[in-house]
């Protein structure tokens, strides 16, 4: 018994060397950070973190990139009447150019929007002004004297006052506002579009008389007056 005794002390003194030789030599050393795991892990963590900045960078791009655009559009389409007398890419919607000059011969207003304008006493004698819109616009006053008004669109205007003198307005469209205009003597009207309950009311008029100078054409016979 006693030798059984000391073999087992033997033996469990061995097993202790044992274990205390393998830590020492590092069997049971705990995974390092640097194991291929952890390794792993943080190789993701930075092409995450490097995708992530790339989208940013693309988002900011954007973001410049839609900037831009608008302050192009602000400077090209909100541009306040600064310029509104040059004749350039400009149009006049809604704006107040009471008592400005559009008499320019050298310059052209073709196709111009000038619905709702203010334009009291404005003055475009002699100016081309085909096809504009003047729908609504505040024409009172205004001087169209030799201006080219083919196809232009004056329905629903104010024109009290207006001048319409030797203007050429073969095509237009007016409205009732006709009859309130100051003077349509030579002008043209041929194929001009006026209200069937108005025509008759301007052909009863005393200044819708003479001969246009630039079209040769009679105005009484332009409106197809008896």
């Amino acid at each position: 018994a006693k030798m059984m005794s000391r073999s087992l002390r033997l033996a469990a003194a061995t097993a202790v060397a044992t274990c205390l030789a393998a830590s020492s030599a590092g069997a049971f050393q705990p995974v390092s950070s640097s194991a291929r795991p952890i390794t792993a892990l943080s190789a993701a963590q930075r092409n995450s973190n490097a995708n992530d900045e790339e989208d940013v960078s693309s988002l900011l791009g954007g973001v410049r990139g839609i900037a831009a655009a608008f302050a192009l559009f602000a400077m090209t389409t909100l541009s306040g009447p600064a310029g509104a007398v040059s004749g350039g890419g400009l149009d006049y919607a809604n704006l107040d150019i009471t008592g400005q000059d559009f008499s320019n011969e050298a310059k052209t207003y073709k196709g111009k929007d000038f619905s709702q304008v203010i334009a009291k006493g404005t003055n475009f004698a002699k100016s081309n002004l085909q096809g504009c819109r003047f729908y609504k616009a505040y024409l009172v006053n205004a001087d169209f004297s030799g201006a080219d008004l083919r196809g232009a669109a004056l329905e629903d205007t104010s024109m009290d006052g207006a001048s319409l003198k030797d203007t050429v307005a073969s095509g237009s469209y007016f409205g009732q506002s006709l009859l309130d205009v100051k003077t349509m003597e030579n002008a043209d009207f041929s194929d001009a579009q006026i209200p069937v309950k108005t025509l008759p009311l301007v052909c009863e008029r005393e200044d819708v008389k003479g001969t246009n100078p630039v079209t040769g054409v009679d105005t009484r016979e332009s409106l197809m007056c008896p």
